[in-house]
């Protein structure tokens, strides 16, 4: 796991070497070769030796790499009986010699997670490529004969960071993260998951290799019942986790006592011969402390488990910079306690950590499924007339949840069902929030919908359960979920890794059918079943509550100072007034505004740090 950046005729792209610190403590490597340069932070996992350093060399290629090739040693024995040597024991050098014999088509061989770019030195060429689902991050920027990418945004000169992305913006209020290909800079741009950029002679092309939803990937998996379900993804995951164990550093688990990270858990210990070492993250505050289940659980597996605290002064030492490592506003606030846990666990000796990310989505976990599929089918046939009276007894309630199904009983789709579950501030709601005049500059009309927000294609087949969780893979997963545990760990040079988001175990996933999913209407039956060969039921048969965070407490306590000058320095597009009226009802009325509040906090950050540099820059 690393820091990567590079570029061709941008000379302030070396400053990487500076803001990637925390992604690789251990080492730092350059190639430069005229207008071209390449930048690389090490976090030593595999292959300890100075014979993984990077850039790495061989023949006319030079490559910087981030991530971790799983399955590296299978292909390095193909690549041998081809007549390949080695000089390491490095996934970076397999990569390399990958690319050299089978051009492109090595990211088909590739189980990992990554991002890296391999120049040609003799082309003078660039192909930069990022894993399937998007687990490590790239971005890049190109305009004219300039050219250049890194793991962060932070790796760009501020010249290049001036431009807000102002639709980007509204898109983050509504959603909490920023989709792919999109960034909070208008000239700066992710690339997508699954996908591989090439760069030559000022001329750049995208290509998509993968995609989660391709049914062509998931027909050699002929699923034929539950029990055929069952046994394929156990094998699968089991084969995940053994390959995610391997590592010359220390390893562990993060372990909430939830059905995904136990699993995990259970099948790392089943892989070990010594207890593993596990950890919890709990709260000082009622009623969001869940670390005893993570005890139940650990006690169980006969693992070495540590319970971690949250603490105020925690909270109050992560959001000094938060936004700092993260580059562009990000919503998910259980980056704070992840964050902390992914702190302790590294001072606990620990550098690679496993965790259950992605079940939720490959197995139909949330509830947002099962709840948007539910009241769809219950109003979707129902008359204009019930519909309206429906609503209408809605609104006499005043309640918070309640008034959130008003829009969805309306207009009746499945999307619009499920966005009352996931997103920040409802689409529809956006015009309250930001001034009209400044919606219409973006999208041309005051009344937004989620297809504004997400691009989402006409013959996006959205009938059932899954068809929503494809909705998450693309990317409320990549652009969310992955995001928060990249910069959650790298910030503390710790190496998080997913087995659930194997790609193999994708594809199973989407080969499954819904109603096999969902056996007896039970969400994540297949992994609840597994798990039960080896934990009991009782420790983990439980309403799932996710990583709750008791951010509205704090909002009233710790962060309430914050809070009450929320809007002062908000950009000038959001009603001011609208804020003030959300912050009253959540202090004074016992209304939960956190979600929002939280957001346009983030968007108050991200604006005062581009004033403070506007500042320096014109002293």
């Amino acid at each position: 796991m690393c820091g990567i950046a590079g570029a061709v005729n941008m000379p302030a792209i070396i400053r990487a070497k500076e803001v990637l610190e925390h992604r690789g403590p251990d080492s730092f490597g350059i190639y430069q070769e005229q207008d071209v340069c390449l930048v690389h932070r090490r976090l030593a996992i595999v292959d300890l030796s100075d014979a993984g350093h990077q850039p790495m060399f061989f023949k006319d290629l030079v490559i910087t790499f981030n991530g971790e090739i799983y399955n590296f040693h299978t292909i390095r024995d193909e690549l041998v009986k081809k007549g390949y040597s080695f000089h390491s024991h490095s996934d970076t050098e397999v990569i390399l010699k990958a690319f050299d014999c089978w051009g492109k088509l090595c990211l088909s061989k590739f189980n990992g997670m990554f991002a890296f770019c391999i120049f040609n030195t003799k082309t003078k060429s660039f192909f930069v490529a990022r894993d399937k689902i998007g687990i490590k991050p790239l971005y890049y920027y190109h305009r004219q004969n300039v050219f250049a990418f890194g793991s962060e945004l932070k790796v760009f000169p501020s010249s290049i960071l001036s431009d807000k992305n102002e639709k980007a913006l509204l898109q983050f209020l509504v959603l909490g993260y920023i989709t792919a290909p999109h960034s909070a800079y208008k000239h700066v741009y992710k690339l997508t998951p699954g996908s591989y950029l090439e760069y030559q002679n000022g001329e750049l092309k995208i290509t998509k290799y993968w995609s989660p939803i391709d049914q062509s990937s998931h027909s050699p998996y002929q699923i034929k019942n539950y029990q055929h379900a069952l046994e394929v993804v156990e094998a699968e995951l089991q084969r995940a986790v053994e390959m995610q164990m391997v590592a010359d550093v220390n390893v562990g688990c993060f372990l909430s006592g939830g059905v995904d990270s136990s699993l995990i858990a259970a099948l790392a210990q089943k892989n070990s011969p010594v207890p593993i070492k596990t950890y919890a993250m709990g709260f000082k505050e009622q009623g969001f402390d869940e670390s005893g289940y993570a005890t139940a659980v650990a006690r169980h597996l006969k693992t070495a488990h540590q319970n971690l605290t949250f603490e105020p002064e925690d909270l109050l030492e992560l959001i000094t910079d938060f936004d700092f490592y993260f580059d562009e506003p990000f919503g998910d606030f259980a980056s704070l306690p992840l964050s902390i846990l992914c702190k302790k666990a590294k001072e606990q000796g620990i550098t690679v950590a496993l965790s259950g990310d992605g079940g939720d989505e490959l197995f139909l976990g949330y509830e947002r499924y099962s709840f948007a599929s539910r009241f769809h089918g219950i109003f979707k046939n129902k008359s204009e007339f019930l519909r309206h009276w429906f609503t209408s007894a809605l609104l006499l309630t005043k309640k918070e949840k309640a008034l959130k199904m008003i829009y969805p009983i309306n207009n009746p789709t499945l999307l619009n069902f499920y966005q009352v579950y996931a997103t920040s501030i409802k689409p529809w709601d956006l015009a309250s929030v930001v001034y009209k005049d400044f919606l219409r500059k973006h999208f041309g009309k005051e009344n937004i919908t989620i297809n504004d927000i997400l691009d989402i294609s006409a013959d996006f087949p959205l009938e059932n359960e899954k068809d929503l969780s494809n909705i998450d893979l693309l990317w409320n997963l990549p652009d969310e979920m992955l995001t928060k545990s990249d910069r959650a760990s790298m910030r503390f040079s710790l190496e998080l890794r997913v087995p659930m988001l194997d790609a193999n175990l994708i594809e199973i996933s989407r080969a499954i059918p819904n109603h096999l999913l969902l056996k007896d209407g039970v969400k994540k039956s297949i992994l609840k079943d597994i798990l039960a060969k080896h934990v009991h039921r009782t420790l983990f048969d439980r309403p799932k509550r996710g990583f709750s965070v008791p951010l509205a407490l704090w909002f009233r306590n710790e962060l309430k100072e914050e809070l009450l000058t929320l809007t002062d320095g908000l950009p000038s597009f959001i009603n001011k007034g609208y804020v003030n009226q959300l912050i009253r009802e959540h202090l004074h009325l016992n209304r939960n505004h956190s979600y929002t509040l939280w957001n346009l906090m983030r968007i108050k950050k991200f604006y005062s740090i581009h004033e403070a540099k506007e500042a320096l820059v014109a002293l």
